[in-house]
């Protein structure tokens, strides 16, 4: 088996020669020259060992700060300091690895072509980063004494909150090891095959790593052919350009249209009656999966009409204003009765008192409320106010179709009433945004989340990538989104018709024959899923259930006035299809609403518990290891407070092993998934090399001819004082013959070549 330890060059050997002069005037003999290198095998920094014939040890650490060479490491960052060997864990990723205490040992290991690492002395575990052994199988091979049993205890915890996949404990009272023996001990008097029959003991580790407090589970497939002509290839040409989820694409088409086809038909519910066609469509996705530009895409046609429309007001606004000013005061009144309506239709910075006033004061009869920032709405001013019942009485009535009132003391204070207005809301956001909003029963009881259609689909971050042929494909040229324009141009262009008090005098779409017959086999089947034994829409789900035949009515006609205007026909009617595909559309986001209240739904412990571990990993270089007092000084302050809450929360994540308690320190977990907290490198930024050694072609087990290593913070962790090797000064041969004869006679140790004077 190939060597596998790192050499270090004759510079650095010069430079520990010089650094640890005055330990060789006091009698120290050089014994190794240890390379803590990076995963590619470029150094990072040095451990000088010395030791004197009365056996007393002098071990100092060497870093070249990119000038010169200093005793002291680079500055460690909040991960830790990286371990010793880490080059030979990316050489052979698939082997077990041995964890030893100390260099020496290590080295012993890894001249035998066995991975082998350790974070140093004995008591240098819980300043180590140990996240490049996640997934590998580890034996741990302590000393034979106090200090090493209390190393594998440090590293026990630590192992396992690292993600490691299999620990075993090398049997050291089963070795016949003297005090203090360890692997060169034991190596000196056995051959190296001997390993293979090693006493282990095998720890028992979790059969899972951390228990996530949101289960994962597979989206809800989209389903195919979900929207009628156009509007499905449009939906398919947005995801293609914007680079989108389908879902996310076909959700905004949906509410684009259902924003104008709501001031064009009512819907004609089989047992309720004509009610409103506008939607209510929630779409979660994580930042920066383009949520906004899909809407954009969806609307195009509303929002160059409305750019126009709100320009050529603005201008006869201004005309009137002058002519009011000319006037005298008592005419003033009289001419501003003039002033023309404002045309915007959809809102995108705005508050729900902001529309209701405008409804009151005569804006357009249907208005569409458009945001993604869903976070703001659901846990904004609106609904965590004071008036947030209020505030929800006003949007369930505008969903309804029972209009608005304000009540306000004084005329000019905006009071008034409007009914036969028609209200939509398309809302986008994170999929964090529904987590609490889901447990909350005022969200519930009201009915505000069941009138929602949801879609919540996987992100295509990280595989949207682009070529040549791409960067032709235009959205503006697609014939696809071409026709989908020109029909929602058309319905965009249909008068409004308004009685005497500007409200909407709407027709109602007649369901067919083939429709009725859908949608109660629809309903029947959404309401046997309410029953409590064996339903899966029960309890805080019921009220989804409840919705979901209205919902599927009014989809359905927004369908069918897409089509009547698609293909123009006599009557508005709802086809078998239309009803089909609302059917499918409506399960869809049900499936979804059923996924997430699965996911999201925690006890008041659990929630708590969430909350401490989001606080824990906001910080883990603070937060690695802790104890019960400290964390009662810093804790969030709902848990600060409370003692007994803050013990119900920390023995929430041990039992959930996101800590590990070790009888008296705290240890957070670094998760091998993808923690919110910890990112999993091999060796953090501060101790990678200049990029002139990343291109060195040095070999793998000797850096002799590495160029001289920067480090981006060159700052000492050790407070002691920093020795410099003296400018100016001629290299000494002595000093590289020192250390080539200290790591001559290791490899006699091993190997059986001749012995070497040191």
């Amino acid at each position: 088996m190939a060597d596998l330890t790192i050499k270090p060059s004759d510079e650095a050997r010069m430079a520990a020669g010089r650094l640890s002069a005055q330990a060789k005037a006091d009698g120290y003999k050089a014994e190794a020259l240890h390379t803590y290198t990076d995963t590619s095998g470029n150094p990072l920094y040095w451990r000088i060992r010395g030791k004197r014939d009365d056996g007393e040890k002098w071990i100092r650490p060497m870093h070249h700060d990119g000038s010169q060479y200093r005793i002291g490491e680079p500055t460690a960052p909040a991960g830790g300091k990286p371990l010793y060997g880490l080059h030979a864990l990316a050489l052979q990723p698939d082997d077990a690895v041995y964890l030893v205490e100390g260099e020496k040992a290590a080295d012993a290991l890894l001249r035998l072509g066995h991975v082998a690492v350790t974070s140093g002395a004995a008591d240098s575990a819980n300043v180590a980063d140990w996240t490049p052994l996640a997934g590998r199988n580890v034996t741990i091979w302590h000393d034979n004494d106090d200090a090493g049993a209390k190393y594998l205890a440090d590293c026990l915890p630590l192992l396992q909150a690292a993600g490691v996949t299999a620990i075993s404990i090398v049997d050291v009272s089963a070795l016949s090891l003297p005090s203090k023996g360890d692997v060169v001990d034991w190596l000196t008097a056995h051959q190296p095959a001997e390993l293979a029959t090693l006493p282990l003991i095998e720890v028992e580790m979790p059969d899972t790593g951390p228990e996530p407090f949101e289960r994962d589970s597979e989206p809800t497939p989209w389903p195919a052919d979900c929207l009628p002509g156009a509007m499905q290839q449009a939906a398919q040409a947005i995801a293609e350009h914007v680079q989108a989820p389908e879902p996310l694409a076909g959700m905004a088409v949906l509410a684009a249209v259902a924003h104008v086809a709501q001031r064009i038909a009512n819907a004609d519910h089989p047992k309720m009656g004509a009610m409103p066609c506008s939607l209510f469509v929630l779409s979660l996705a994580n930042s920066g999966d383009r949520k906004s530009a899909t809407f954009s895409l969806a609307t195009r046609p509303i929002t160059l009409a409305e750019i126009e429309q709100r320009q050529r007001h603005k201008t006869q606004a201004e005309a009137v204003e002058r002519q009011a000013a000319a006037a005298k005061p008592q005419e003033r009144d009289d001419i501003r009765q003039d002033m023309p309506r404002d045309p915007r239709t959809i809102y995108s910075e705005a508050t729900l008192e902001k529309i209701v006033r405008d409804f009151v004061q005569g804006s357009r009869p249907a208005l569409s409320w458009s945001s993604d920032e869903a976070a703001q709405f659901f846990g904004g001013h609106t609904l965590k106010s004071d008036t947030r019942a209020g505030a929800l009485g006003v949007l369930t009535k505008l969903f309804d179709g029972r209009g608005v009132e304000r009540d306000r003391i004084g005329l000019e204070a905006g009071s008034g009433v409007r009914y036969n207005v028609r209200f939509g809301l398309f809302l986008s956001g994170q999929p964090s945004v529904i987590a609490s909003s889901l447990t909350d029963p005022l969200l519930r009881d009201q009915g505000l989340l069941p009138r929602f259609l949801l879609s919540s689909p996987p992100s295509l971050a990280g595989g949207r990538f682009l070529d040549e042929s791409t960067l032709t494909q235009r959205a503006d040229h697609d014939q696809r989104l071409g026709r989908y324009w020109a029909v929602l141009t058309k319905m965009n262009k249909q008068p409004e018709t308004v009685d005497q008090y500007g409200g909407l005098e709407l027709p109602s779409a007649t369901l067919s024959s083939d429709a009725t017959a859908l949608w109660l086999a629809f309903y029947n089947a959404t309401e046997a899923r309410q029953a409590p034994l064996d339903g899966d829409l029960t309890g805080s789900l019921q009220a989804f259930g409840g919705r979901a035949g209205e919902l599927a009515v009014r989809v359905a006609t927004v369908f069918a006035v897409w089509r009547h205007f698609e293909q123009p026909a006599e009557h508005l009617l709802v086809s078998g299809e239309d009803m089909a595909r609302a059917c499918s559309l409506v399960s869809y986001s049900l499936a979804e609403w059923l996924r997430l209240s699965e996911t999201n739904q925690l006890s008041a412990t659990e929630r708590d518990a969430q909350e401490l571990l989001k606080f824990l990993q906001r910080d883990t270089s603070k937060w690695q290891t802790f104890g019960k007092l400290e964390l009662g000084r810093y804790a969030p302050s709902s848990l600060r407070k409370d003692k007994d809450r803050r013990n119900a929360a920390l023995n929430e994540l041990v039992s959930r092993r996101w800590l590990s308690f070790d009888g008296n320190k705290f240890h957070l977990t670094q998760s091998r998934e993808s923690s919110p907290a910890v990112a999993v490198s091999a060796v953090p930024a501060v101790f990678t090399p200049d990029s002139t050694l990343r291109n060195s072609k040095n070999s793998k087990n000797s850096n002799s001819n590495s160029p001289k290593p920067s480090f981006s913070e060159p700052a000492l962790s050790s407070p002691a004082p920093v020795t410099t090797v003296p400018p100016g000064t001629a290299l000494d041969s002595q000093s590289i013959d020192d250390w080539s004869a200290a790591y001559e006679a290791a490899d006699h140790l091993l190997t059986g070549t001749d012995e070497v004077k040191f």
